[in-house]
């Protein structure tokens, strides 16, 4: 059996969805030779279906090693540490949980949120709707009055001396505040912001909003971006997805179109509207809490904004990447995924696979770990990545499987990722690919 079929037979097999037929053919194979059983447990390493502690068969022992129906006891199923309980523990956690915390060695799941575009906002009094809410807060600290979550803003100025901020606006823009800022709103889709660094993600229904600074006025056209304010005025506008129009603030020239993945920078009275390098440092407090990640803690990375840092076209071997996919998705008809219920997994059993029914509105994010080179066999032996996410708002479900995965490429992919043959993230084999090519191999 040459490469390509042992690795389509074990992708079967871990997907459930392998035959009688095939699975004796993989059964054979695996008992004459050694290095296909170190081949299988990568395979297993690299999906996710060997428990948090890595453990593995020993390749010297090939003829013990079968595999039976998938779902059914095999000797590589009955590996586990016997100081962790042998079945999933199941808090009594609540549905609409928001966290989720991974000790995992999966090379890509994607998870998917709630996402209620019909929620209304609180009022500030009884007459006029409030114009933006505050949807959360990190080490915030406001000059004059205190602002507890939930707050509604009218028209008016804002002074965050410190911490982060987020705004949810009423018409879906959603603008987060990194101190020392001052920010005023003067209508639902007008704002100024006169020092700090805001970023903003703006949906259809908010095309058209405009930031105001000293130097420039930008105006969105569905899309997400940073601004940047310094103390004397110099202001940097770099766009994130999609495209903006930029203009000088005492000019009427023509608005001049700014893309994603450019940067533009001006100052108060200045001539011109320059272009510069474009660089996210300052804007990656902010951005994840724009996005709906709250927080990252461990080895989780949420990765930079821009058209370079998608699926395909970024990898990292230490961390797990979290990359927002798609939002504001109408699902048309039942989505199956691997899990949707709260609980600790061992593992994420391709077989229970479970729908998200038609009807709601979804977020998804890609969290992929993709090693530039291969797991090393020492790496076998301990929980490759752990860490915690913390999203605003309740995980609906969570998508492990290869199958399943491939399935959401298009409807919940992000739209520039590259993502070959295979699911997101991992590379496509070549007909020169070995199984110590350093390559993902699926």
């Amino acid at each position: 059996m040459n490469d390509e079929e042992f690795l389509r037979l074990a992708t079967l097999y871990l997907e459930d969805a392998i035959d009688d037929r095939d699975l004796d053919l993989l059964n054979r194979d695996l008992a004459n030779s050694p290095d296909r059983v170190r081949q299988f447990n990568d395979l297993r390493l690299l999906t996710g279906l060997i428990s948090e502690h890595g453990c593995a068969v020993a390749s010297g022992n090939a003829t013990e090693f079968t595999l039976n129906r998938p779902g059914e006891s095999s000797s590589v199923d009955a590996c586990v540490d016997a100081s962790r309980p042998s079945t999933a523990s199941r808090p009594g956690s609540s549905r609409r949980a928001t966290a989720i915390t991974l000790a995992v060695l999966a090379a890509a799941a994607l998870l998917l949120l709630a996402f209620d575009v019909f929620h209304t906002e609180p009022q500030r009094d009884p007459v006029a709707p409030a114009i933006a809410t505050l949807a959360y807060t990190s080490h915030a600290r406001w000059g004059g009055e205190e602002r507890a979550l939930g707050y509604g803003f009218g028209k008016g100025k804002l002074n965050l001396e410190v911490g982060l901020a987020r705004l949810d606006f009423r018409n879906g823009a959603t603008v987060t505040l990194q101190g020392p800022a001052e920010f005023e709103i003067l209508s639902t889709d007008r704002t100024i912001l006169n020092s700090g660094i805001l970023t903003a993600a703006i949906p259809e229904s908010a095309v058209g909003f405009e930031v105001v600074t000293p130097a420039m006025d930008v105006v969105d056209l569905g899309t997400a971006f940073g601004v940047s304010v310094g103390a004397d005025g110099e202001t940097d506008v770099c766009v994130f997805e999609g495209e903006v129009e930029v203009s000088r603030s005492v000019s009427e020239d023509v608005p001049q179109l700014v893309r994603e993945g450019n940067a533009v920078r001006s100052r108060p009275k200045a001539d011109t509207i320059d272009s510069v390098d474009y660089s996210t440092e300052r804007y990656e407090d902010a951005w994840p809490v724009t996005s709906g990640v709250l927080q990252a803690t461990g080895l989780m990375k949420f990765v930079s904004p821009g058209p370079d840092f998608v699926p395909g076209r970024y990898e990292d071997s230490e961390h797990i990447l979290v990359f927002p996919e798609r939002s504001r998705v109408l699902l048309t008809s039942d989505l199956a995924v691997n899990v949707t219920e709260p609980g600790q997994y061992m593992r994420v059993r391709r077989k229970d696979k479970q729908p998200i029914a038609a009807g709601q509105v979804i977020r998804s994010y890609l969290l992929q770990l993709n090693p530039i080179g291969e797991f090393t066999r020492e790496e076998a032996d301990g929980a490759r990545v752990i860490g915690q996410l913390t999203f605003d708002r309740p995980i609906l479900g969570l998508i492990g499987g290869t199958s399943l995965l491939t399935k959401t490429d298009e409807p919940l992919g992000h739209p520039l990722g590259d993502y070959g043959d295979t699911r997101r993230g991992i590379e496509p084999t070549r007909s020169d690919d070995l199984p110590d090519s350093g390559r993902d191999n699926v």
